[in-house]
């Protein structure tokens, strides 16, 4: 009789409901990639092209460039955008600092954080480890970001506002979960592998705006390898891990903790399909996403009116708020925090890109000059929970030349980016790490079918140094 089997008969003979741990293993153990929605394979395979292409620009920034000098032991593993190769851990924690550099990569509402930069590193580089099929990887990502959300219901809002980025706490069980399913552990291994995961979690959120916020990414994809790996070796953690007594839910939530809607939702349906994958159009935080759409359309539609603006307001969400910077920032990464240099930005250049938050562009004297009249104050009436929700208010001479309000960004489901731009924002990302023939390749294999296997992806990405 297996261990699984084992523990869920001591289970019965106790008289107690599975539990949250016991649960996510459980669904780990049985979800198949064929019996999973087309849609979630189609939109799985959307999110893994636009974190290797976000991360393929975030190779050379400064928290890659040195994570992966500290990695001194050749592996099988492709170290994307470098030409050196590493393990399968040391290659998550790399391409994971990659992955969440440039602060590009995608959003999930139910984890309030980041699912693909901490999944995506730790299954392309256990799965070319262990030479995993295409279809392998998507299922693995699949029930990674499942865990990682779900999850992310039981204890949200309250773990965010405890000051915990979700990127890594929930990241790194996600992970966890992923290469669970691609090591094809049992239940009570994959129980063990959450476990362990969990006593790994952490992220705080006070590095906001340094390195160590991408590194946050880094680390849960490591973490997840190295959990998965241990559980397979034996090590064993607590079967209520997540939920027991000083556990997971009562030490990062305390009695706010609902696991019930984590266990209620689980793959019904899954997070790929509802709530879904928001894409992010700007390397910033993306709670100011909505308000930075605004901007750019008052500075498409009103250039004349703009040159003399007199007064600009801006109504923003308590959780921005609570992340923003209110002091003018001192690097390119503080800046992707503070509302009214990315508004100036929008206002001024009618788009945000990579090159606007650089150190040196935090010199310019004209975003600074408006920056300085751009009054940031919570929104009036605003819905409860949404984060995303902002107000923008324009003044010229004390007329309103401009006033919006927005429920969401673009790149939400609810307003999608077409296939086009999805490919766009591919190809400029990536094609500062590769060729443009190159990076064209890689895209389509990524929305190909079927969905190429670890080494040809490796092989692809090698492509980019």
């Amino acid at each position: 009789m297996s261990a699984a089997s084992c523990a869920g008969e001591a289970g019965q003979s106790q008289g107690q409901p599975r539990g949250l741990t016991h649960a996510f293993a459980a669904f780990v153990r049985s979800a198949a990639f064929e019996r999973m929605p087309a849609a979630v394979h189609a939109e799985a395979q959307r999110a893994i092209a636009d974190c290797l292409g976000g991360a393929l620009a975030g190779a050379r920034e400064p928290v890659a460039i040195r994570a992966a000098a500290l990695s001194d032991a050749a592996g099988p593993c492709t170290l994307w955008a470098r030409p050196r190769r590493a393990s399968a851990r040391d290659a998550a924690l790399i391409n994971g600092c990659a992955a969440h550099a440039h602060a590009i990569d995608d959003t999930n509402e139910s984890m309030r954080g980041h699912p693909s930069a901490p999944i995506v590193p730790a299954v392309l580089a256990l799965g070319e480890e262990i030479d995993a099929t295409g279809d392998a990887l998507v299922e693995a990502y699949v029930v990674g970001v499942e865990v990682a959300a779900k999850l992310g219901l039981a204890v949200n809002d309250r773990h965010s506002q405890l000051g915990w980025h979700t990127t890594c706490t929930l990241g790194a069980v996600g992970a966890a979960a992923s290469c669970a399913k691609l090591l094809g552990l049992d239940e009570m291994r994959t129980v063990h592998a959450l476990g362990i995961a969990a006593s790994m979690a952490g992220g705080l959120r006070v590095n906001f705006g340094s390195m160590t916020k991408p590194l946050h990414a880094g680390l849960a994809a490591h973490n997840g390898v190295l959990a998965a790996r241990l559980a397979e070796a034996g090590v064993t953690a607590s079967a209520q891990a997540l939920e027991g007594h000083e556990g997971f839910l009562a030490l990062f939530c305390g009695d706010d903790a609902r696991p019930d809607r984590a266990l209620a939702a689980l793959g019904q349906p899954f997070e790929l399909d509802f709530p879904g994958i928001v894409y992010k159009q700007y390397p910033t935080c993306s709670l100011m996403h909505a308000l930075v759409d605004m901007a750019i359309e008052a500075r498409a539609h009103r250039l004349p009116e703009l040159l003399g603006v007199s007064r600009i307001r801006c109504g923003i969400s308590t959780r921005l708020i609570a992340a923003r910077r209110t002091a003018w920032p001192t690097s390119g990464m503080e800046a992707k925090f503070h509302v009214e240099y990315c508004v100036a930005v929008a206002l001024l250049c009618g788009t945000q890109g990579l090159s606007d938050f650089v150190d040196g562009a935090l010199e310019r004297p004209d975003v600074r000059a408006l920056a300085q009249r751009i009054e940031v104050a919570p929104g009036i009436d605003f819905p409860a929970g949404n984060g995303d929700f902002a107000e923008l208010h324009i003044e010229v001479e004390g007329q309103t030349v401009f006033r919006d309000r927005r429920a969401k960004p673009r790149g939400h489901p609810s307003q999608p980016l077409s296939d086009a731009e999805h490919r766009d924002k591919f190809m400029a990302c990536a094609s500062l790490a590769m060729d443009s023939a190159a990076a064209a390749e890689l895209h389509s294999a990524l929305r190909g079918t079927p969905f190429p296997d670890a080494r040809t992806l490796g092989r692809l990405l090698a492509a980019a140094h």
